[in-house]
């Protein structure tokens, strides 16, 4: 699998991304706070998603929170999820952060974490009943005041596809458990912030 560097959110962050995924952005309307990035045939998606702070939300249990919650975004129900494992990470683990610090408005990562497991998830609204087994990672980069902001990067890639979804027709062939693993650790390791004023909304 190769890799690029590629730039986010105009170039305040980037991260390594395999040469086959695409900016989706050019296809389909994307949120301002979300950069999206997918590969056709295996379904991979890859999206940073800058969030506002959850001040209420303990640091011990943000990963399974934010898991919960983009099963809840992306419409399915928490007993068509299996949260399989939650890990945090010690900032060193992301080498790019550091590597900013005398950038303005620089403030180090608050808590890092990660969560993986499987959702039951249609591709559109009207395939209820066809949903597909997806593995979903996600990790989370929490920021404190001035910075007061979550920084999430998840990778969905269906493992399971229903037969009748649309899915069935495009995708040649799904990711294995490993080389979904191996990809988001080097998204995740990758990542480097170029402008902390992204964040800054005030």
């Amino acid at each position: 699998m190769q890799f690029r560097r590629v730039e986010l959110y105009g170039g305040a962050i980037s991260c390594e991304l395999p040469t086959t995924l695409q900016d989706m952005s050019q296809w389909r309307q994307v949120p301002d706070n979300q950069e999206m990035y997918s590969d056709v045939d295996t379904g991979a998606t890859i999206i940073a998603e800058i969030l506002e702070r959850q001040d209420t939300v303990p640091d011990k249990e943000a990963a399974t929170f934010f898991y919960y919650d983009l099963a809840n975004a992306n419409g399915c129900w928490k007993e068509q999820c299996t949260l399989e494992s939650t890990q945090s990470l010690e900032p060193s683990a992301v080498p790019g952060l550091a590597a900013g610090s005398s950038l303005p408005h620089y403030q180090p990562c608050a808590y890092i974490c990660t969560a993986d497991g499987t959702q039951l998830i249609s591709k559109y609204t009207n395939e209820k009943g066809k949903e597909s087994e997806v593995s979903v990672r996600i990790a989370v980069l929490r920021y404190e005041a001035p910075i007061a902001a979550e920084l999430m990067l998840s990778l969905s890639n269906p493992v399971k596809i229903h037969p009748e979804s649309s899915d069935a027709k495009v995708i040649k062939r799904t990711l294995t458990a490993e080389e979904s693993f191996l990809l988001f650790k080097r998204v995740v390791e990758s990542l480097a912030i170029h402008n902390y004023g992204l964040f800054i909304t005030a």
